[in-house]
């Protein structure tokens, strides 16, 4: 049985996905419990890896290009922002399109989604 698809908003600042409207939400999302479980994931492991990447930014002679951190923190951006765009809004899609984030799209791969689940 298919669950149904409820509005969410999600919060970027405070990495929060709300059922109610705040002043100024980052997106409107348009999903089901366990799409909404799975974006929380993915913010979570965003958090994680940006911690990692305070960490290192403490160590002067480690290059951010040979920075495994950055690399982490990179891709739970991009898989973020790739979800965000396939369970946002017409105004969510055409933001993040401005961005350019989704660029390579390497994160749209399913498997690199699914990895979250």
């Amino acid at each position: 049985m298919e669950q149904e698809k409820k509005i969410y908003y999600v919060d970027l600042n405070s990495e929060s996905i709300l059922p109610e409207p705040i002043d100024s939400p980052s997106f409107v999302i348009h999903a089901t419990e366990k799409e909404v479980e799975v974006l929380q994931a993915v913010m979570d492991d965003k958090y994680e890896a940006d911690l990692e990447t305070y960490v290192r930014s403490h160590i002067p002679y480690l290059e951010y290009h040979h920075d495994p951190e950055n690399d982490h923190y990179d891709a739970s951006q991009k898989v973020l922002y790739s979800i965000i765009y396939l369970l946002g809004d017409e105004a969510a899609k055409q933001h993040i399109k401005q961005m350019g984030i989704l660029e390579d799209r390497k994160s749209d791969d399913p498997e690199e989604i699914q990895r979250f689940r």
